[in-house]
C-alpha cells in the first residue's frame, strides 16, 4: 500500500464539503430575514444550529483544502492564498456570528450578516478561479472593462485565417484552458498564451515541431479512455476527431507556428469545410456567384466603422457594432448586390424599405429596432431571405403571419415582441 499521496486523497473531498457551510449559513440568514420581515417567527435554536453545523463543516473544508493545496504546484501561490485566507476568515466569522447572536449583541450581529455574505462570495469566486480559470466568470460578460485585453479580430476572408489564432487557440480555450491557465497549472503547464505554450510543462516537449507523434499534447489526447493521464481527463468533454486532426496538422505540416496561414497547410476538403463552418464562412464555395465589387468602396465602408467579411467569392457578411448616426442602409447600397448576411441590430432602423434592393440577402438581423407590422410586408418580396431576427421589435402575430407568406424564410426569431 502506498500512502505517499494519502493527503491528496483526503484533500480531494474538499469540493464535497465546501458547499455545506455555504448552504447552512445562507439557511440561517434566510431564517433571520424571514423573522425580521415577520413572515413567520423561526425557532431561535434552528438558526443557532445552522451556524454550528456551518462552522463545523467550514472547519473541515479548511482542513481538507489545506491538504489539497499542500505541496501542490498545479496552482499559483497567490490564487491559493486568496482562496485560503478568505475561507479562514469566513470560518471565524461563522463562529463569531453564533456567539454574537447567542449573547444578543444585535448591531454587530446584523453587520456580520452582510460581511459574511461578502466573504462567502469572494471565497467562492477565488475557488471558481482555481477550478475554471480567472476568465470563467467574465468570459461572456457583454461589457469589457479591461482596456489592455487583446481582442482577436475575425478574418475578413478565408485567405486571412491564421491556423493557430483562429483555429487552434479556440480549441485549447474550450477544451484545455480550465486546467492549464496562469492560476491553475496542472502539470506545471499553462496554455494561456504563446510564451507559456513554448515553455511547456514538466516534460518540456509539449509541441515538437513537425513531429506530432513526439509531442506530449498529442500523446496525452490519444491515450485510451480510462488512462489516468488522458487529456482532457475523464469527465470533461474530449476533443473531437476533427479537432485532433487539426492539432496534428498544425504540428506536423505547420510546424506548430503561431503565424502560419491556413492556406499554407494542405488540409483535406473535409477539414477545410469544418474550419469554414466554425469561422462562419460558407462551406460550399460554388453555391453563390455574385458580381464583382469595387474594393475602394468596401475599404471606405470599413473606414466608416462597418465590419465586412468576405465569406464567399464576392459575398459579404456586414455589421455595424456601434450605434450610428448615419443612414446605414443608404451607405451600403453601393454593395447591396454583394451582401448576403446583414446585422443592423439596435440601430434605430425605422424605415427598412430600402432593404428590398438587397436582392442577395440570406440572413438579416433587425433585432432591437422600432419595427412594427406595417413594415414587414417588404420582406415578402425578398425571395432569397432565409433567416430574419426580429427579437425585441414591435412585431405581432399579424406581422409574423405576413412573413410566413414568403416561402424562402425558414427561421424567424421573435422573442420579446408583441406575440
Amino acid at each position: 500500500m502506498d500512502f505517499s499521496n494519502f493527503h491528496l486523497f483526503i484533500g480531494r473531498f474538499h469540493p464535497l464539503f465546501v458547499h455545506l457551510p455555504i448552504g447552512f449559513i445562507f439557511f440561517g440568514i434566510i431564517l433571520e430575514i424571514v423573522g425580521k420581515l415577520k413572515i413567520f417567527q423561526p425557532d431561535h435554536k434552528s438558526i443557532e444550529l445552522s451556524y454550528i453545523v456551518g462552522a463545523a463543516s467550514a472547519i473541515i473544508s479548511c482542513l481538507l483544502g489545506y491538504l489539497l493545496a499542500y505541496d501542490n504546484n498545479d496552482y499559483s501561490y497567490e490564487a491559493i492564498s486568496f482562496h485560503q485566507w478568505f475561507g479562514i476568515i469566513t470560518t471565524v466569522l461563522i463562529i463569531g456570528m453564533f456567539f454574537l447572536r447567542k449573547y444578543n449583541i444585535q448591531k454587530v450581529y446584523d453587520f456580520s450578516l452582510l460581511v459574511i455574505v461578502f466573504t462567502i462570495s469572494i471565497t467562492g469566486h477565488y475557488g471558481g478561479n482555481l477550478t475554471h480559470g480567472s476568465t470563467y466568470l467574465t468570459q461572456y460578460v457583454p461589457l469589457k472593462f479591461n482596456d489592455t485585453e487583446i481582442v482577436i479580430s475575425p478574418p475578413n476572408n478565408a485567405n486571412e485565417v491564421i491556423m493557430y489564432e483562429h483555429i487552434i487557440q479556440p480549441i485549447l480555450q474550450q477544451k484545455c484552458i480550465s486546467c492549464h491557465n496562469t492560476e491553475k497549472k496542472k502539470g506545471e503547464l499553462s496554455l494561456s498564451n504563446k510564451a507559456d505554450i513554448l515553455k511547456g510543462g514538466k516534460t518540456k516537449n509539449l509541441i515538437v515541431q513537425g513531429e506530432s507523434n513526439h509531442s506530449e499534447i498529442i500523446q496525452r489526447i490519444l491515450l485510451p479512455h480510462g488512462d489516468e493521464d488522458i487529456m482532457p481527463p475523464e469527465g470533461k468533454t474530449p476533443l473531437t476527431d476533427k479537432e485532433v486532426e487539426l492539432l496534428i496538422s498544425w504540428i506536423d505540416i505547420g510546424h506548430g507556428s503561431f503565424d502560419t496561414l491556413i492556406t499554407e497547410i494542405p488540409l483535406s476538403e473535409e477539414l477545410m469545410t469544418y474550419c469554414n463552418t466554425k469561422l462562419g464562412f460558407i462551406s460550399n464555395h460554388n453555391s453563390i456567384a455574385l458580381i464583382d465589387y469595387d474594393t475602394s468602396i468596401v475599404q471606405d465602408l470599413r473606414n466608416k466603422g462597418f465590419q465586412i467579411r468576405e465569406i464567399d467569392k464576392n459575398a459579404f457578411d456586414v455589421s455595424y457594432p456601434k450605434l450610428s448616426n448615419i443612414d446605414l442602409i443608404s451607405a451600403l447600397l453601393p454593395i447591396k448586390d454583394n451582401i448576403i448576411w446583414l446585422d443592423l441590430k439596435a440601430q434605430n432602423i425605422q424605415r427598412p424599405d430600402e432593404l428590398q434592393q438587397f436582392s442577395e440577402l440570406r440572413k438579416l438581423n433587425l433585432s432591437k429596432n422600432p419595427i412594427g407590422d406595417d413594415k414587414v410586408n417588404i420582406f415578402k418580396t425578398m425571395k432569397k431571405l432565409e433567416t430574419i431576427n426580429l427579437h425585441s421589435t414591435l412585431i405581432s402575430s399579424h406581422g409574423i403571419k405576413e412573413l410566413k407568406d414568403n416561402s424562402s424564410i425558414k427561421t424567424i426569431y421573435s422573442w420579446n415582441t408583441k406575440l
